[in-house]
């Protein structure tokens, strides 16, 4: 086994400072090159992270021999083209969440991945958090009984200001949708994954309501049937004047969880039990969640070991296709049935 993966950061936009800071601090990994269309930018990250080779050509750091994997922080709409693009040239893979902005371009992802024998991993940090680790175990354990019932509420900001100065934020074609496939298919995939039943079906709405710049969704709720009668509740907008902590509870015959930002409280008859995050590991805003290091070291530690991820393209496609499903439900009026 080899000690280290030698990784291509492609994308040097705002959360990739969180992942260079990870893959420098590591002892899984080697951060070789970094990759951004805007020059200034791949310039910037080489200095800041002490990275010898920087490029504004992403086809460069493929043709490489002395690069294992790369990790992709680009606009939604070129994740799968990348992804698809460097899995065929022999590296592993961790993209960014969302995986790809349709679910033909993920299948095609999980399927290449499958084909060319490399690892494919998706970002959903805050599966690692204390609190989510914490309500995983109480529900897997029995300790909060038959699970009834899961809500979320994500309340965030973000002014037309942040969609002008992008050229990709806030469309339909490049971003894949709004608030929903941004901001809160985080706590989305959250909520599935602490569940951890099947869809039955999705009912959902959405509208711009808040911004004069942009036609994708701002505010949305949705009604999610898991199996086999459970409820899932889903509020999201992002026109709050703040970025406020994400709700997620969960509600079962035994005890109730309650998760808001980073901390757990788990109520269980006349017991409270509350976890915080241990540690705040890197530069990456604290309502991001704070446990992208601990998903990349993770994901590095099994690329060595030659292990399936934890969140791999088939994990990472369930709360994209919920999104999607949500998309379409609205559009429609109709629910949409799963699997999706």
């Amino acid at each position: 086994m080899e000690n280290k993966v030698r990784v291509a950061l492609i994308g040097c936009g705002r959360v990739a400072g969180v992942h260079a800071q990870a893959l420098k601090r590591l002892e899984e990994t080697e951060l070789k090159a970094v990759v951004d269309i805007v020059e200034e930018k791949a310039k910037f990250f080489s200095e800041a992270y002490d990275v010898k080779d920087w490029y504004t050509d992403y086809h460069k750091v493929l043709e490489r021999d002395d690069i294992d994997a790369i990790e992709i922080c680009l606009p939604h709409y070129l994740h799968a083209e990348v992804a698809i693009k460097a899995m065929k040239s022999g590296k592993h893979v961790l993209t960014e969440k969302p995986m790809a902005i349709t679910l033909e371009d993920a299948d095609r992802m999980i399927a290449t991945a499958d084909e060319c024998k490399v690892k494919l991993g998706v970002i959903f940090q805050n599966r690692y958090n204390d609190a989510s680790v914490a309500v995983k175990k109480a529900i897997t354990s029995g300790q909060l009984g038959e699970i009834k019932g899961a809500r979320m509420m994500l309340t965030w900001h973000r002014p037309d200001s942040y969609y002008k100065e992008s050229d990709w934020k806030g469309t339909w074609d490049k971003e894949g949708g709004g608030v929903l496939i941004d901001q809160a298919i985080h706590t989305i995939d959250l909520m599935q994954w602490l569940i951890g039943t099947e869809i039955d079906y999705i009912r959902a709405t959405y509208d711009t309501r808040a911004h004069s710049y942009i036609d994708v969704d701002d505010v949305a709720e949705a009604y999610i049937k898991f199996k086999p009668d459970i409820v899932g509740c889903v509020y999201a907008n992002c026109f709050y004047p703040y970025d406020a902590p994400v709700f997620l509870e969960i509600y079962g015959t035994k005890g109730i969880a309650h998760i808001i930002g980073d901390k757990a409280t788990i109520y269980l008859g006349n017991t409270t039990v509350q976890v915080e995050q241990s540690s705040n590991p890197g530069s990456g805003l604290r309502y991001w969640g704070s446990s992208h290091e601990r998903q990349i070291k993770d994901f590095y530690r099994d690329v060595l070991l030659g292990r399936t991820p934890f969140i791999d393209g088939r994990a990472g496609r369930v709360a994209l296709a919920m999104v999607l499903a949500m998309y379409e439900s609205s559009r429609t009026g109709k629910p949409v049935k799963f699997p999706y």
